[in-house]
C-alpha cells in the first residue's frame, strides 16, 4: 500500500512538473504579441528588396527606353556603361516621385491616427496598413505581367492606391504603441530594441534567400518573388487579425461605441489633442527634448532613401550584378542584427551607457561608414563601410525608447503618430534629395550621395550631445548645494 502510495505521489509530482512546464512556456508565449507581425511584413519585404530595385531598372530599361533583354539584364557590364546612365537617370527620377506618391498621404493619416488609436486601439490600424502593402505587392505582380506598362505604372497602380491606408506609417506607429501598451517602462528599452531584431533578422535572411531564389530557382522570375512577396504579407494580416486584441489598455473603448466610425478617425480633436500632447509644458524641461527627439528622428531617418540609389551606384561604380549587392546587403545585414542583439542589451544593460551614448555611437558610426563609402574604388573598402555602418541602426531604438518615457500611457500613441510623421514625411524630401542629387552627378562624381548623408548623420551626432549635456546641466544644478 505505502508502495502504491509512493508511486502515486511519484506521478503526481512529474504532473505537476509537467504542468509547470508547460505553464512556463505559455507565459512566454504571450509575451510574443506584435513581433510576428513585423517579422512576416519585414520578410516579405526584404525577400524582394533587392529584386524590387533591380526590377524597377528593368522596367526602364525594357519599357521606357525599348532596349533588349540582353542588355537590361546585363546592366552592369561595361560595355552598356552610357546606357545603364541614360537608365538610371529615368529610374532615379521615379524614385524621385514615386516616394512623393507613397509617402505624402501617409504623413497627414498620421495626425489623425494616433489620438484615434490612443482612444480605439492599435489593432485596426495596424490592420488597414497591412492591407495596403499586400494590395501594394498584388499590384507589383499585376505590373511584372504587363510588359508594355512602363516603371511609371507602379506609382499609379501600387504605391499610390497602397498610401492611402497610412502602409508604413500606419504599421510601424501602431506596431510601436501596441508594444510599448503591453510592456513595462522597465523591460520597454529591452522590449524595444527585441522587436527591432526580430525584424531586422528578416534583412540577412530575406536578402539572401531573395537572391538565391531570383538566380538559382525561380529562373530570374520577377513575377514568382512578388507572388512570394504577397503571400507572406497575407499571412501577416491574417495572423495580425487572429493574435492580436482590439484594445491594449484600460484606456481604449470598443470601435462599436463610435456612432460614425469615418467622423470618429477624421475628428479635427485627434489633431488638437496630438498637438496638445507635443507642445504642452512639462517638467524639466522634457518638452523640449520632446522637440529634439522628433527633430532627431526626422534627420536619422533621411539617409534610409540612399539604398534606393546604392544597388545603381554599385551597378555603376562596381559593376555589381544584382548577386552581388544581394551579397553585400546580407553580410550587412547580419552585422546590424548583430549589433542590435548583443551590442545593444550589453551597452544599455551590462554597462549602463546612457540611451544618448548609444545614440552617438550609432550616429558617428553611420557618418565614418559614409567617408569609406565615398573613398571606395574597390568591393573591400566598401564593405568596410557597411561594417561601421552596422552600428548605424542603434540609433532609432534608442530615440522611440526615450520618447516612451518622457510621455504618459495615454499619450503614446500620440507620440508615436508624430514619431511616425517624422519618419515618413522625410521620405518625402530625402528620396527627392537624393534622386536629383545622384542624376545630376551620375556623370561626375556619383559619390556625392554618401556625403549627403553623412551630413545628416553629423546633425544627429550634435543634437544628441546637446541633450546630453543640457540634461547633465539640469542634473547639476537640481542637486542640493552646501
Amino acid at each position: 500500500m505505502d508502495l502504491k502510495m509512493k508511486e502515486i505521489s511519484e506521478m503526481d509530482g512529474e504532473e505537476r512538473s509537467d504542468v509547470s512546464v508547460r505553464n512556463k512556456f505559455l507565459k512566454y508565449l504571450s509575451y510574443i504579441t506584435v513581433e510576428p507581425t513585423l517579422v512576416l511584413y519585414m520578410m516579405a519585404f526584404m525577400t524582394t528588396s533587392v529584386v524590387e530595385q533591380s526590377f524597377y531598372v528593368y522596367k526602364s530599361c525594357s519599357v521606357n527606353h525599348r532596349y533588349n533583354d540582353t542588355i537590361c539584364h546585363n546592366m552592369n557590364d561595361k560595355r552598356y556603361e552610357n546606357i545603364t546612365k541614360e537608365v538610371q537617370k529615368t529610374t532615379s527620377v521615379f524614385h524621385l516621385w514615386n516616394n512623393i506618391a507613397s509617402h505624402g498621404v501617409p504623413v497627414i493619416l498620421a495626425l489623425f491616427m494616433g489620438s484615434w488609436s490612443d482612444r480605439r486601439g492599435r489593432k485596426l490600424p495596424l490592420l488597414i496598413g497591412l492591407t495596403g502593402k499586400l494590395y501594394f505587392s498584388a499590384m507589383i505582380v499585376v505590373n511584372t505581367l504587363k510588359t508594355d506598362w512602363p516603371v511609371e505604372y507602379i506609382i499609379y497602380t501600387a504605391s499610390a492606391p497602397s498610401a492611402m491606408t497610412g502602409a508604413d506609417v500606419a504599421i510601424f506607429a501602431a506596431a510601436y504603441a501596441y508594444l510599448c501598451d503591453v510592456s513595462s517602462p522597465r523591460h520597454r528599452t529591452t522590449r524595444v530594441t527585441i522587436m527591432e531584431v526580430c525584424y531586422l533578422a528578416t534583412m540577412p535572411t530575406g536578402v539572401a534567400l531573395g537572391s538565391f531564389l531570383f538566380n538559382k530557382v525561380l529562373n530570374k522570375s520577377y513575377t514568382i518573388m512578388f507572388v512570394i512577396n504577397t503571400i507572406l504579407m497575407a499571412l501577416s494580416v491574417i495572423y495580425t487579425l487572429i493574435r492580436l486584441d482590439w484594445q491594449s489598455n484600460e484606456h481604449q473603448r470598443p470601435l462599436s461605441e463610435a456612432k460614425n466610425i469615418f467622423l470618429d478617425f477624421f475628428d479635427y480633436n485627434h489633431v488638437v489633442a496630438t498637438v496638445k500632447t507635443i507642445t504642452k509644458k512639462r517638467r524639466n524641461n522634457r518638452r523640449t527634448y520632446l522637440y529634439c527627439l522628433i527633430i532627431m528622428m526626422s534627420i536619422y531617418v533621411f539617409q534610409r532613401d540612399e539604398r534606393e540609389v546604392m544597388y545603381m551606384y554599385c551597378q555603376l561604380v562596381f559593376n555589381w550584378t544584382l548577386g552581388q549587392f544581394s551579397n553585400f546587403r546580407t553580410f550587412q545585414s547580419a552585422l546590424q542584427d548583430a549589433v542590435l542583439l548583443i551590442a545593444m542589451p550589453l551597452m544599455s544593460g551590462l554597462l549602463g551607457w546612457r540611451d544618448t551614448a548609444i545614440a552617438m555611437l550609432g550616429a558617428a558610426a553611420h557618418a565614418t561608414a559614409r567617408i569609406f563609402y565615398s573613398a571606395a574604388n574597390v568591393a573591400y573598402v566598401f564593405y568596410i563601410g557597411g561594417v561601421f555602418a552596422s552600428f548605424g541602426p542603434i540609433v532609432a531604438p534608442v530615440i522611440r525608447s526615450m520618447v516612451s518615457k518622457i510621455v504618459s500611457n495615454s499619450e503614446k500613441g500620440k507620440a508615436f503618430s508624430v514619431l511616425s510623421v517624422a519618419d515618413n514625411a522625410v521620405p518625402v524630401i530625402s528620396g527627392v534629395c537624393y534622386g536629383a542629387l545622384y542624376k545630376s552627378t551620375l556623370s561626375s562624381h556619383p559619390s556625392a550621395i554618401f556625403y549627403l548623408t553623412m551630413g545628416t548623420q553629423i546633425g544627429v551626432f550634435m543634437l544628441v550631445l546637446w541633450t546630453w549635456v543640457a540634461w547633465c546641466v539640469i542634473v547639476f544644478e537640481s542637486r542640493p548645494r552646501n
